[in-house]
């Protein structure tokens, strides 16, 4: 590791001779094999001499190029990683390569031109009939952030809608030749399940309806009434769409990274180039609603990540709550765990539960979270995991939890006390 280090210091002192600073940490990048080095470096719209030189000399090295190929596509970063090696090193990469990213590029272009075609048609369709929506990630991401939408890998469409609206939105979406997946098909029976996973008939175009961002143990609302109030036009090829404010934008991105224990690349280069094509947002309002909204650590947390990665520019404010959270520092070096040296370090989502619990910006929060594992007697209360600080803590909470259970079973014959005792540990009324 030392040696990487003192290689990494080596080529900073060449890229700059007076002492600029660096954009990726040597500390950061030494954790990551080389092939994640060089696809970290490759994955972003702007290079600086620093970044030309590592690249460089990275691919001058014994590159595992076919596992570079691979990461891009695992990470969702292949158009930029291509654009970049293309740009800095094209003989460098083996033709074989080449010719792997030029066809994914060429098809994933295609595919987002449908998209945004599509999800223009969708929108006038879901208006005409007064169901709101408003697109989130995908192909108006790829505009808003990238300026490109070939840049950005795409694989559906996702809405946000008003829950109640969802039975109107689904008589849109059949009239247009959409059907229910097959997953949501098997659900249908299911209580308080989601049905809103849309798949278009003989077609690649998917559209996802949400109005929350959930999966066990994770809920956030999306169907809020203040992001319609601050929609911002996206230009997309022959007319525009309105899509999330930047702020509000960069607020859920790092709620959905984190939900998805930002495991792609990709996610952590969403925010990262919406922070530098948005040099005017509202960091006050970013930090004000992510903490009313009880996401503050999870924002923070991907814009960490987006400044050690690619050194993304924040204002001292920022800097100075990540600086306080000792936690964000100890995740950060975690995560995107397939780059990592040894892979057993990283965090990924078989680790959620456990991310979710560390996340918790309020202590309340996190005891709620608790009593949900501990009914559901979760692994990772007794999975060790050397990251998760608080692992100790909780499994004490399980053992008095299990000890307050059995006295419950045989202390309380009513089934309806039983429930009151542990929607009280809960906090529900």
């Amino acid at each position: 590791m030392r040696q990487n280090q003192n290689s990494m210091t080596a080529r900073w002192k060449r890229a700059h001779p007076r002492g600029r600073p660096s954009p990726v940490a040597p500390s950061e990048v030494s954790q990551m094999h080389a092939e994640g080095r060089l696809l970290v470096l490759c994955a972003r719209t702007t290079i600086n001499e620093f970044v030309r030189v590592e690249v460089e000399d990275l691919a001058s090295e014994a590159i595992n190029w076919e596992l570079v190929w691979r990461l891009s596509k695992a990470h969702g970063v292949a158009p930029l990683a291509y654009r970049t090696l293309s740009a800095i090193c094209p003989a460098a990469v083996p033709a074989a390569i080449h010719q792997a990213f030029r066809r994914h590029i060429q098809v994933n272009a295609l595919v987002n031109t449908v998209l945004a075609k599509e999800l223009v048609a969708v929108l006038d369709a879901l208006a005409a009939k007064g169901v709101r929506a408003i697109p989130f990630k995908g192909v108006t991401l790829a505009q808003s952030a990238y300026g490109d939408l070939s840049l950005r890998e795409c694989s559906d469409l996702d809405l946000i809608v008003d829950r109640e609206s969802i039975p109107q939105a689904r008589q849109v979406l059949w009239s247009r030749g959409y059907q229910l997946s097959s997953r949501d098909m098997r659900a249908v029976n299911a209580p308080g399940e989601s049905f809103h996973f849309f798949q278009k008939k003989n077609g690649i175009i998917a559209i996802d309806l949400q109005w929350v961002m959930a999966r066990q143990h994770f809920a956030f609302r999306l169907d809020r009434g203040g992001f319609w109030d601050r929609l911002k036009p996206v230009h997309l090829p022959g007319k525009s769409a309105m899509g999330l404010c930047s702020e509000d934008l960069l607020i859920l991105l790092c709620v959905h990274g984190s939900k998805q224990a930002w495991e792609q690349l990709k996610w952590i280069c969403d925010v990262a180039e919406l922070v530098r094509r948005r040099p005017a947002l509202d960091w006050s309002r970013v930090l004000f609603q992510a903490d009313e909204w009880g996401c503050q650590r999870m924002v923070l947390l991907g814009l960490a990540m987006a400044k050690n990665l690619f050194d993304t520019a924040l204002p001292r404010g920022v800097l100075h709550a990540i600086d306080l959270d000792a936690d964000l520092s100890s995740l950060v070096h975690r995560m995107p765990k397939q780059l990592l040296k040894h892979p057993g370090q990283g965090i990924d989502e078989d680790c959620a539960d456990a991310l979710y619990f560390t996340l918790k910006d309020s202590w309340w929060e996190r005891w709620k979270l608790g009593i949900a594992l501990c009914l559901d007697e979760a692994e990772v209360i007794t999975q060790p995991l050397p990251w998760f600080q608080l692992q100790r803590r909780l499994r004490g909470v399980f053992a008095c939890f299990m000890t307050l259970r059995w006295l419950a079973v045989k202390c309380l014959p009513s089934i309806r006390v039983r429930q009151a005792v542990v929607r009280w540990l809960l906090g529900e009324s």
